[in-house]
């Protein structure tokens, strides 16, 4: 459920409300909708990447290649402040194989793309003898080497039963922009009221806290502010500036997550998402 401007009229919330509206950021919510036929060049959830044939495919620390996690094509979302105008973005993740664990993602430093990508492409081939067709090493990286050895075959059986991808099949992507204000888990969450005492994580009222709950921050999207968990690292530390690029949620009615409640986030400096910059993106998975 996404909220509106409607919900900061509950009386708990009401006196707070220009407070809680300065903070509000634009967004595009993400709705999947599972799609048998998808082009390369469309947003997308998984499936086949858009991929210039004369560039090298992306790969992970040990050689594999990555896989599409996500894809978005700039000329079908709503204009975002200091998002590009055009051009494709892509999120590319590790094949959990025993490995690469959390599908590529490093917790010590969620910065390094050794185990996943975000490849931005500024301008679009369009003639698709130009573009990689075969995909046919991405399905023969997932598979697992056969063995004799009993503790091989045993640690190959405990692989096959983890999900290698955290979605099951490839959806299409529908974009509609709103706005989300920050959540108590923000630097910014702390909201203020003249005759009121101020609002934050560490100071609240099981009534605002009821309330400001509803606002809601899950689901899939792009910009704006993210569902957090358990992701205190990137307060008061050198990530703390950092906004969100990307929010991936579980969705298990379209495939994602289904056997489990995950949710994906990268993270982007503002300077680095105006200057086009995605190399030094931050990637994290949390678990409720």
């Amino acid at each position: 459920m996404n909220h509106t401007p409607d919900g900061l009229n509950h009386p708990a919330l009401r006196p707070y409300k220009d407070s809680i509206c300065a903070t509000a950021r634009p967004c595009a919510e993400i709705t999947l909708q599972p799609a048998e036929h998808l082009t390369v060049w469309q947003s997308k959830l998984g499936g086949q990447p858009y991929w210039p044939e004369d560039m090298e495919y992306p790969r992970n620390a040990k050689g594999r290649p990555l896989h599409l996690l996500a894809q978005i094509n700039f000329a079908e979302t709503p204009p975002l402040p200091d998002f590009p105008e055009k051009g494709i973005l892509q999120f590319f993740i590790s094949h959990n194989d025993g490995i690469e664990k959390m599908w590529g993602m490093n917790a010590e430093n969620p910065a390094d793309q050794r185990g996943f990508r975000v490849v931005y492409h500024a301008d679009i081939e369009h003639e698709q003898d130009r573009l990689l067709q075969d995909f046919r090493f991405l399905a023969q990286a997932r598979q697992t080497p056969k063995s004799n050895h009993i503790l091989q075959r045993l640690a190959a059986f405990w692989h096959s039963q983890r999900p290698g991808l955290p979605f099951e099949h490839a959806c299409a992507m529908r974009f509609e922009r709103q706005q989300k204000y920050a959540s108590l888990e923000e630097a910014n969450g702390v909201f203020l009221a003249p005759g009121w005492p101020p609002m934050d994580a560490e100071n609240i009222t099981s009534e605002f806290l009821e309330a400001f709950c509803r606002l809601d921050w899950s689901g899939h999207r792009l910009g704006g502010y993210a569902n957090i968990l358990q992701e205190k690292w990137r307060l008061g530390g050198p990530y703390q500036d950092h906004v969100l690029l990307l929010q991936i949620d579980c969705d298990a009615p379209n495939g994602v997550m289904r056997h489990g409640s995950g949710i994906c986030h990268f993270y982007i400096h503002p300077h680095d998402l105006r200057q086009r910059d995605f190399s030094k993106v931050l990637y994290t998975w949390e678990f409720f």
